[in-house]
């Protein structure tokens, strides 16, 4: 048998294919890498981007922080002189109470002298309106656990059971929340258990302090 070699131009042809097989291998590798690596012209632009993200960051925070510092200053001068309004609806009713101190005496008319008080008080009742601080009503009214504390019960002959007979010390409340409940004496009705009217509430509030129901006064 006979040994067949290849032709030369097929061998020729073979190589030429492949020169050119390993010429377009080179080409798209060339070209991936080029696509894969930015251009200088590419770098100095995220570069410059960058810088501007960076300033930007930097006047946001440092106006952050001194929004933060007006708020904080803000907020300590409301604490330290948020009173200030309320210092000065009572300020008057201070003056009249030493105008009123200062021309105490021994030979003080008694009736001058309650008559210079009430108008204080009165002065000092309307400065707290005024600010929103009412008196809660007391004498009178059916005792409520959300405007009264009763600090003790008794039979009257005068107040129907379950009614506030007696005040012992006032209750204030600020716009609608109650801040000091009113404390007082509350009736159990009649000790025969007969049936009582209520009284006149509105009269009785009219009434100088020293002539309304009192339960301890003997």
């Amino acid at each position: 048998m006979f040994n067949k070699s290849p032709r030369p131009e097929n061998q020729e042809a073979e190589t030429l294919q492949a020169e050119e097989t390993q010429a377009i291998e080179m080409e798209d590798d060339n070209s991936s890498a080029a696509q894969s690596q930015p251009s200088e012209g590419a770098g100095e632009d995220y570069q410059g981007k960058y810088q501007l993200l960076q300033e930007q960051f930097t006047r946001l925070a440092a106006d952050f922080d001194n929004y933060r510092k007006r708020v904080r200053d803000e907020q300590e001068s409301l604490v330290k002189y948020g009173a200030q309004k309320s210092v000065m609806e009572l300020l008057p009713v201070l003056d009249n109470l030493d105008r009123a101190t200062a021309s105490l005496s021994e030979n003080s008319d008694p009736k001058v002298l309650f008559k210079s008080f009430s108008l204080v008080q009165k002065q000092l009742l309307d400065g707290l309106d005024a600010m929103g601080v009412k008196k809660i009503q007391a004498v009178g009214q059916p005792f409520d656990p959300q405007f009264h504390e009763a600090v003790n019960q008794m039979p009257s002959a005068e107040f129907p059971e379950g009614t506030v007979m007696y005040e012992a010390q006032s209750g204030y409340q600020l716009h609608d929340k109650v801040i000091r409940p009113a404390m007082v004496v509350v009736s159990t009705g009649s000790a025969d258990g007969a049936a009582v009217e209520p009284p006149q509430t509105a009269e009785d509030e009219r009434q100088p302090a020293e002539n309304r129901a009192n339960p301890f006064r003997k």
